[in-house]
């Protein structure tokens, strides 16, 4: 995958986008699919594990939740500011390769600590492929291409997500059916440690095909550039740079709780069993995200111009505005097909927004800074979305204790508040935008 039309030394972006960028971006948007099924899986598994290693509730979500993104935003950014300055290829290869190997390793897991131990090795290996990743795809698309292999790449949570609830389950299913006995080593395994075993190796795979990326080496300048230089970049540009990833950590609130609760709140208000819900949710959830994430990327291709990022923060904004009165009161029906319905298009909207937050920092950043200022976003974005809107969504709906369906009046009241908020965020940023002008200082 040696491409000639590949950056410059300070990492300046391409003038094209030939086939090979295109195989590059579906090999990274791949990766980061298989970190959502690799990170997603073990929810399907929860009963079997918890008999088998005799972990409790809280035990779990100590090791799906908390813990998870601490270390995720913890490995984050060391991780980038190595991006920033080796090369980004190899960086990403021994990422995926070693959360494979601690997906696998999952199946091994005798006891709680074990199984902690391996889900925090698959965290801090996630956390390397994102910043690195969008980084890669803005040295080698140009601004009108850059914006669809982005929501190429913001596909995976999607995807993943979807693969690891569907897939997931038939493929517990299909191990079940399987004669092991005349395995050598691992005929005594249970059904649940073959997953992890089954979905971990694949990315192994995708880690050598990443090792025929030709990259170069950064300059010696770039090398040389400290996390200094970053703070006082977001120090100097904090109208820009600062107030836009407030905003989309902010907003990630509302998409967490969503992923979290929204399924629980629509079953608890409609009486809905599990197996309708996943059966009637799943393709939405999978269908709406995809939508949101390919049009919006599709569009702003085509109707970019030259000020990219004035365009993307204008559509964010149009999605916003439509969303608020779905989100808001969509969910304090009484129809259950009208309910799944307006949920569909909430999550058709609110991934037309996430799939497009890291591009405004694509076109902003200096080159050299770039993977580092991505991470500073993902680890807002973590800090907000899974660590504090599932939680607040739950403290809130304990505390409605005088509301039928008070979950759903919880999602609601997140709604309506958190989006004019991010809304003002964002007008603000495009306001400071039109002085600043960044993306004509950084990008070629």
């Amino acid at each position: 995958m040696s491409d000639s039309e590949h950056v410059g030394e300070a990492g300046a972006s391409t003038t094209g986008a030939g086939w090979r960028n295109w195989l590059i971006a579906a090999l990274l948007a791949t990766c980061y699919t298989f970190s959502y099924i690799d990170r997603q899986i073990i929810s399907l598994l929860i009963e079997p594990i918890k008999r088998a290693l005799d972990i409790s509730d809280t035990q779990f979500g100590l090791m799906q939740g908390i813990s998870f993104s601490f270390f995720y935003v913890a490995a984050s950014l060391p991780l980038a500011w190595l991006a920033d300055r080796t090369r980004r290829s190899r960086l990403i290869s021994a990422c995926v390769t070693f959360w494979s190997v601690m997906t696998m390793a999952c199946a091994f897991a005798g006891n709680f600590w074990q199984m902690l131990a391996a889900r925090i090795g698959i965290a801090a290996g996630e956390s390397g492929l994102p910043p690195a990743a969008l980084s890669t795809l803005a040295d080698r698309f140009d601004n009108r291409r850059l914006a669809t292999a982005t929501s190429m790449f913001m596909l995976a949570p999607f995807l993943g997500g979807g693969f690891a609830l569907a897939g997931g389950g038939a493929l517990y299913a299909a191990i079940g059916r399987w004669d092991r006995s005349s395995l050598p080593i691992l005929s005594g395994l249970d059904d649940w440690q073959w997953v992890f075993l089954i979905v971990g190796a694949p990315g192994l795979i995708a880690a050598l095909l990443l090792l025929l990326i030709h990259d170069r080496r950064p300059s010696g300048h770039a090398q040389r550039k400290g996390f200094g230089e970053l703070m006082l970049f977001f120090r100097q540009e904090w109208r820009v740079a600062g107030v836009y990833c407030m905003a989309m950590g902010v907003l990630m609130t509302v998409l967490s709780s969503y992923v979290t609760w929204l399924p629980a709140a629509i079953m608890r208000s409609k009486g809905v069993d599990e197996a309708t819900m996943g059966t009637l949710f799943g393709p939405i959830y999978l269908v709406a995200g995809a939508g949101g994430t390919i049009s919006a990327g599709v569009l702003i291709s085509l109707r970019g111009g030259a000020d990219p990022v004035r365009a993307i923060l204008r559509y964010m904004m149009l999605m916003l505005a439509l969303m608020w009165p779905i989100g808001t009161f969509g969910l304090l029906g009484s129809s259950f097909q009208l309910e799944l319905a307006l949920m569909g298009v909430a999550l058709f909207l609110l991934s037309s927004v996430t799939s497009l937050s890291s591009l405004p920092f694509q076109y902003v950043t200096p080159p050299h800074l770039r993977a580092q200022a991505l991470a500073v976003m993902s680890a807002v974005a973590a800090m907000f979305g899974t660590g504090l809107g599932p939680v607040l969504a739950g403290f809130i709906s304990d505390s409605l204790t005088f509301v039928d369906h008070p979950m759903s009046v919880s999602l609601s009241i997140i709604t309506a508040v958190v989006l004019p908020c991010v809304f003002a965020m964002l007008a603000f940023t495009m306001r400071y935008h039109a002085r600043s002008r960044l993306d004509l200082r950084f990008r070629a």
